[in-house]
């Protein structure tokens, strides 16, 4: 269990996610995808952060980007899912960062 309670949980179609949360939206999104009311279903989408084509480097060296739980084409739109419970440490930030970035993006937290 992680310092926030989150509990991995594997879904129904077998993939690893953080929290039973994020498990149950796989399982919702992988459904939808199968009626085909969205596309392209993706998981763990890394977005890097550039700044003049050049990534952002920490001091320790690591790009900083933001990994969601999950992307998808919805009506002929991308959009990015993260699921939380709690909204922790630097999410805020990044998230805001990447709407700035990619603002063709429909970003959501579920």
């Amino acid at each position: 269990m992680s310092k926030y309670g989150a509990v991995k949980t594997e879904c129904a179609f077998g993939h690893k996610h953080a929290s039973k949360r994020e498990a149950k939206r796989c399982y919702d999104l992988t459904m939808l995808e199968r009626a085909g009311e969205i596309a392209g279903l993706q998981q763990q989408p890394v977005f890097k952060f550039q700044v003049n084509g050049k990534p952002i480097k920490m001091d320790n060296g690591r790009e900083a980007k933001l990994t969601a739980d999950f992307s998808y084409v919805e009506k002929g739109r991308k959009v990015v899912e993260d699921s939380k419970g709690f909204v922790v440490r630097d999410f805020p930030l990044r998230w805001a960062l990447a709407k700035a970035m990619w603002p063709e993006i429909d970003w959501r937290v579920v």
